[in-house]
């Protein structure tokens, strides 16, 4: 009777043997302190995983010092995928409180015949849920698609520490003039850049502060997927990252639906461009297209697909066929006008909004190897270096500047300032990365697009060189003011890829 009933625990947990599953298809994790006198019979292990790990068809066995515990599991999530097969993104693991004596388990999982059932986390079960994984990689993998591989993040992270000191302090903003409700200060997804800052540092505060700072700007998103604190539709308030962060952090539904509203009005903005249309910035074009990729990301639904497809194909056409008879030169071209509000209908591009929009693409890029995203990344490299830079001179060290638009056939109407436009540094400094990374991956001299890549780069961590030196002063402060608030955004929502982009990109260089 004693062997029948193991036999039944067994097939519960889906394996015969411990011995099934392989050495490589293992991993351990830590779990907080159980209180096993609470009133909740079960815990809520939230597992994310990188892509191509752990195929749908699986089965799985967790244990404690090799002793098998009985589980439920629940995916939350897949991979987005245009093919058949799909993997595991997102993985709820319920087991007995009663059960877990220590704090690591062991996961493992192998092939099945049998695909499972995608799920939907309850919204009271989000909150219990106890997010778990084996290492910071895995995790960075998971959400932010990093490679698995070590390199130095000090120069990029510690800086950023500081300011988001600041950004997440309330009672300073308001400080300084930047109430709560102050609509500009949320550009550029703060929560987004909080959340990556938790998931390169792997220090819990900053997903605190993520989270605190997600549930402002969903208690702020109406029934119509509008940002109150905006009267009018703009599409650059529509923030998504961070609700996606949020749902793959925790199964948190509200994100999820929230998404999904501001997905459906992200429709409003009007992808394609002519003169006759009047505003279009790389900007807007960017945020429509983070919005349709981050809620394709998470439900794999064809109307997102379609909508990112749209997205890029009218920036393919911008780019590689203008309209009006203007001159090919690899950039979104639209009439200066369009963009400023005056001047005239010239075509024009603007660098930094050129940064948003390539990161949007790189995304896509890296879940599909998308040609055309490629191709648009590669060409505005280039336009970078070609027509969209120019020198200071000795008082700010002949530094070499991201122009911030450009006026291709009125050069006249551009504004140069080489006081403000380095504050583009780093973001237009991972175009050029990103840039040079699609040249080397096809077998293109990116030599030229990496050097300047190197220049931005070394302006962009300057200010860890600068809080290395304060860290040495007796007046040091544990945060950094940065203005205007929404400034953290562009420096840092669309640049974690900067500290693995610099290691191989410019390690041996």
């Amino acid at each position: 009777m004693l062997k029948l009933a193991l036999i039944a625990v067994y097939i519960v947990l889906g394996v015969f043997s411990n011995h099934s599953f392989s050495a490589e298809n293992n991993i351990t994790f830590d779990v907080a302190t159980v209180d096993k006198t609470a009133n909740e019979a079960a815990i809520f292990l939230l597992l994310p995983i990188p892509n191509q790990r752990v195929s749908l068809s699986s089965n799985f066995l967790i244990t404690e010092n090799n002793r098998p515990i009985k589980a439920r599991y629940k995916v939350l999530n897949t991979w987005p995928t245009m093919k058949n097969q799909q993997f595991i993104r997102l993985l709820s693991i319920e087991v007995s409180r009663l059960q877990v004596a220590s704090k690591t388990l062991s996961f493992s999982w192998q092939g099945s015949d049998k695909a499972l059932a995608v799920q939907q986390i309850n919204a009271d079960t989000s909150t219990k849920s106890q997010l778990v994984y084996p290492s910071k990689p895995w995790l960075v993998q998971s959400i932010l698609l990093h490679p698995d591989q070590a390199v130095d993040t000090d120069w990029y992270t510690e800086p950023q520490k500081k300011y988001a000191s600041y950004l997440t302090n309330q009672a300073l903003l308001t400080k300084k003039g930047y109430p709560a409700r102050k609509a500009s200060q949320w550009l550029y997804d703060r929560p987004q850049a909080i959340y990556q800052l938790f998931l390169m540092s792997g220090q819990n505060e900053w997903l605190t502060k993520a989270n605190e700072l997600t549930d402002f700007y969903i208690k702020n998103i109406d029934e119509s997927g509008l940002f109150v604190l905006k009267k009018n539709f703009d599409p650059k308030y529509l923030m998504p990252k961070g609700l996606m962060y949020r749902y793959l952090l925790s199964g948190d539904v509200a994100a999820k639906k929230t998404l999904k509203r501001i997905f459906e009005r992200s429709l409003d903005w009007d992808e394609s461009y002519s003169l006759s249309r009047g505003f279009w910035t790389e900007r807007n074009q960017a945020a429509a297209l983070n919005v349709a990729v981050s809620y394709w990301e998470l439900t794999n639904d064809e109307a997102a697909l379609a909508r990112i497809n749209d997205i890029i194909d009218a920036t393919v056409t911008m780019t590689f066929n203008p309209g009006n008879g203007w001159p090919l030169r690899g950039c979104p071209q639209h009439g200066y006008k369009s963009h400023e509000g005056w001047g005239d209908d010239t075509p024009a591009c603007s660098p930094w909004m050129m940064a948003l929009l390539s990161d949007a693409l790189w995304r896509f890029y890296q879940l599909t190897g998308d040609v055309r995203s490629a191709s648009l990344i590669d060409a505005f490299g280039d336009f970078i270096l070609n027509y969209g830079i120019y020198y200071g001179n000795a008082r700010v060290k002949n530094i070499v500047i991201a122009k911030y638009i450009v006026s291709i056939e009125n050069p006249e109407q551009e504004e140069l300032n080489q006081w403000t436009d380095p504050q583009h540094a780093c973001d237009v400094a991972a175009l050029l990365g990103k840039s040079a990374y699609i040249k080397q991956t096809t077998n293109q001299d990116n030599f030229l697009v990496k050097v300047l890549f190197r220049a931005l780069l070394e302006q962009c961590s300057a200010t860890y060189t600068r809080l290395e030196k304060a860290q040495k002063s007796k007046r040091k402060k544990n945060y950094s003011v940065l203005k205007p608030p929404r400034r953290f955004g562009w420096m840092y929502s669309t640049t974690s890829d900067l500290p693995w982009l610099k290691s191989l990109l410019l390690n041996n260089y």
